[in-house]
């Protein structure tokens, strides 16, 4: 027994070695295939002045992503049908929900537009543009424009009135006085439903909130979120571009071509944009300024030589910059531009209760970090952060949706 148990500990001690032994060549064959197997790196630039600036020209005066447009007009007609079958129901809003770095109001106000002109109906858009300077302003801004249809007289039987709210974040604010503007809309809600039909765009965030505080949903229809743009999508909206400068797609590790070996390069990298974009346009059009360079054809060249030759811009493998590091102060001013989805100095420090002179110092700082934009005097989140601004928001326990 014994001698049968020393040769077992001989055999085992003899299988170790060889195993170490087979370990190490492996390791190396491996080392050495993948080597001779992986292409090497592109030699890439920053793009020269005159075509980035094309870039950036050619991408702002894009048109909004027409899909987006097709889905609201789809659900619109659904919405519309069923409350004209059987306008008693009270179900006769539809709230349309984007992300807040979405351009809602431009969105739905080109879209009912469109809409009513196919529909030969008259609508009424809230000629708002931003939220009033004056927070008290708010309610009596909307009692001045809802008052003529709302409270018209003599209805006829058959008269409709369509109330387009595009941005229902500009009838807002969250301080002491700044829900009075809601609570006025809940009220009209619930007045006159045989004769009015409401369309009502608001961001995911402050509509969660909205509906925290005041029970918003229960006062309304059916609420629909625009859904994810597809690569293919984003593929056709951002077409022009490429073709305009004669983009080219750079090739992906070359594990990724073996799992997607029947997929050219143009297609991988759309998917690729979809997948980090997580569906949304606008994110999905700053990720993709952000990812073309200028690829450099000899690395010998001097500068001169390489303007001469004026290689394509290169597409790279889009993927989302890390979110620069933030304090706890610094998240409630984010969460505050993202429910509100724009604000302007005054209106930031209001809803967070601080002086403006403290939020202004505070911001000056996420400027300069990248993560909050300035266009004149109104404050919004830079797209590209919010996939992973909405992470650390949510890790620490602020209301961003309803996922």
């Amino acid at each position: 027994m014994v001698i049968f148990s020393v040769t077992i500990a001989r055999m085992f001690k003899q299988l170790k070695n060889w195993l170490a032994n087979q370990r190490s060549f492996l390791f190396s064959w491996y080392t050495k295939d993948s080597q001779e197997t992986q292409e090497p790196e592109r030699s890439l630039t920053e793009l020269p002045p005159e075509t980035k600036k094309q870039l950036v020209d050619l991408v702002q005066n894009l048109p909004n992503n027409p899909i987006e447009q097709e889905a609201i007009s789809v659900k619109l007609d659904e919405a519309w049908k069923r409350w004209r079958e059987d306008p008693n129901n009270a179900n006769n809003s539809v709230v349309i929900l984007s992300s807040p770095i979405t351009a809602v109001s431009i969105i739905i106000s080109e879209t009912m537009k469109k809409w009513s002109q196919q529909k030969q109906i008259d609508i009424k858009l809230l000629p708002l543009t931003a939220r009033p300077t004056e927070i008290t302003d708010i309610k009596a801004k909307l009692e001045h424009f809802l008052k003529y249809k709302s409270e018209k007289e003599n209805h006829d039987e058959k008269s409709v009135e369509v109330m387009v709210i595009p941005n229902l974040g500009w009838c807002f604010l969250r301080s002491l006085n700044g829900l009075e503007g809601i609570e006025y809309l809940q009220s009209l809600l619930c007045q006159h439903f045989q004769h009015r039909f409401w369309v009502i765009g608001a961001g995911q965030v402050g509509w969660e909130y909205l509906d925290l505080v005041c029970n918003l949903s229960a006062y309304c229809g059916e609420t629909f979120v625009l859904p994810e743009v597809s690569p293919e999508n984003l593929q056709t909206w951002l077409n022009p571009i490429v073709e305009q400068l004669s983009v080219t797609f750079d090739r992906p590790r070359i594990d990724q071509q073996l799992l997607k070996n029947d997929k050219d390069d143009q297609t991988r990298y759309f998917e690729s944009l979809a997948n980090v974009a997580e569906g949304v346009s606008t994110i999905a059009v700053q990720v993709f300024l952000k990812s073309i360079y200028q690829q450099v054809e000899n690395d010998d060249q001097n500068e001169e030589e390489q303007a001469k030759s004026k290689p394509n811009p290169l597409a790279k493998t889009p993927q989302l910059p890390n979110l620069p590091s933030i304090d706890s102060i610094d998240r409630y001013i984010l969460y505050s531009l993202l429910l509100h989805n724009d604000l302007t100095m005054s209106a930031l420090a209001e809803s967070l209760g601080d002086g403006e002179g403290e939020v202004q110092g505070r911001v000056q700082v996420l400027r300069r970090k990248g993560i909050i934009e300035q266009q004149n005097k109104i404050l919004k989140i830079n797209p590209i952060h919010y996939p992973k601004l909405k992470q650390e928001l949510d890790s620490n326990n602020f209301i961003i949706s309803g996922n």
